[in-house]
């Protein structure tokens, strides 16, 4: 034999032997994925598999890239990008992810951001229902986007809903975080703004979750032109009655403080909300992180900003999300926050 021809036959066995198989046998069991009250999206049509588990990132049965204990090299890092996940997602409209739970978001979100600058924009995560050993489904949301911080504009404002859709039921969501035991749910409003738009924001820190409901946009107030201006003197006098306080009603018996001559301050109106509650407040049935947001989102799919730390384990990330917008509400449009570089 020709030793040229000899020579290309051994080169084409090398090349096969390097060649990688897709081995797509699942990585991850059931009980290792996150648990979540949303399980009832279809998975996508023709979506790539990622599964990203302690040791590595794989798709479609290829790895991409190795993990460290769930981490991410640095020399796999771009930024926020990891090129080799990027190359293999190029061209791709949909992933359907399998997550270890423990993988902390610095992991899940880079990984996730790098998919949308692949092209994606279908993300579907495989998860269990809460308690269920043997029921899985999907969680799915699409048209995903990442910011660097929980305060950029994240959404166009004709797609924010109006603060009213939350004013309105205020007392709903507080009367259902009250139904936690585990959980801080402020007060009612004496008074509540009115106008502008909803920016509603999920928080994972440590073993707690925030859910802020905040007013945007306000409009200007507009002064009651049917009111004259306090003139110097009536202001002297109004604070002279505030000084003397209440009259006595019986001799002898002091009236309570606060000036009974003079008028109570309104409160001025309330223009935010925030609920803390512990992430194990997730999972249960019912959770009553679905109760807080159901007045807002059980019919309409709310523009939502989700930021936790890159520490926070993907399983409170998945599951504060599938608490709040559990199975027969619409999907979410859900900003992401980076995390940190």
């Amino acid at each position: 034999m020709a030793p040229s021809l000899l020579a290309a036959l051994t080169l084409g066995a090398c090349n096969k032997e390097e060649e990688v198989k897709p081995d797509l046998t699942p990585r991850l069991g059931l009980l290792e994925l996150s648990s979540s009250h949303r399980t009832g999206d279809p998975e996508p049509t023709g979506a790539a598999r990622v599964e990203i588990t302690q040791t590595e990132i794989v798709v479609d049965g290829v790895p991409a890239l190795p993990l460290e204990g769930g981490k991410i090299p640095a020399a796999e890092k771009s930024g926020y990008d990891l090129p080799k996940l990027k190359e293999k997602l190029s061209g791709k409209k949909a992933i359907a992810v399998s997550v270890y739970a423990a993988v902390p978001y610095a992991t899940l979100g880079r990984a996730l951001n790098t998919a949308v600058e692949a092209g994606v924009s279908d993300i579907a995560f495989k998860v269990r229902k809460p308690n269920a050993s043997n029921q899985s489904g999907w969680l799915d949301l699409k048209n995903s986007r990442f910011i660097k911080s929980a305060e950029e504009t994240k959404f166009d404002e004709s797609s924010l809903l109006p603060w009213d859709n939350f004013a309105q039921h205020w007392e709903d969501s507080v009367d259902a975080c009250q139904s936690s035991q585990k959980a801080d749910c402020g007060y009612k409003p004496l008074a509540k703004a009115e106008g502008g738009k909803l920016d509603m924001m999920l928080r994972v820190r440590g073993t707690g979750y925030a859910l802020r409901f905040r007013q945007a946009g306000a409009p200007a107030p507009v002064a009651d032109a049917g009111v004259a201006a306090a003139t110097p003197e009536k202001a002297e006098k109004k604070k002279d009655k505030k000084k003397k306080g209440k009259t006595e009603m019986l001799e002898g018996l002091k009236a309570a403080p606060g000036g009974g001559g003079g008028e109570e301050t309104a409160p001025p109106p309330a223009t935010e909300h925030l609920f803390t509650l512990r992430t194990d407040q997730a999972t249960i049935d019912p959770s009553p992180i679905s109760g807080i947001t159901r007045p807002v989102c059980s019919a309409t799919s709310c523009p939502v900003v989700i930021e936790p730390e890159g520490l926070s384990m993907s399983t409170q990330v998945i599951a504060l999300l599938g608490a709040a917008f559990p199975d027969g509400t619409p999907a979410p449009q859900v900003a992401w926050v980076l995390p940190p570089l």
